[in-house]
C-alpha cells in the first residue's frame, strides 16, 4: 500500500523530493491532487523516507 509522506504545490520541492529518495534506494510516486502534488511511497518505507526528508531540511 502507497502512503502519502508530503504535499507540496511548487513542482520542484516534489523534484528535490523524488531526487533525495531514490539516492536512497526509496521508491516513489506522484499523484496530482487538485492544485498539490503528493509524494507517495510503500507504506513499509514511510518512516525511513520520512527521516531523509527531514535530514535534508527540504
Amino acid at each position: 500500500m502507497w502512503t502519502v509522506i508530503y504535499m507540496a504545490k511548487d513542482e520542484e520541492n516534489v523534484n528535490l523530493i523524488l531526487k533525495k529518495l531514490k539516492d536512497n534506494n526509496i521508491m516513489a510516486r506522484v499523484k496530482k491532487v487538485d492544485d498539490f502534488f503528493e509524494v507517495q511511497v510503500p507504506s513499509e518505507e514511510m518512516t525511513e523516507a520520512h527521516n531523509i526528508i527531514i535530514d535534508s531540511e527540504i
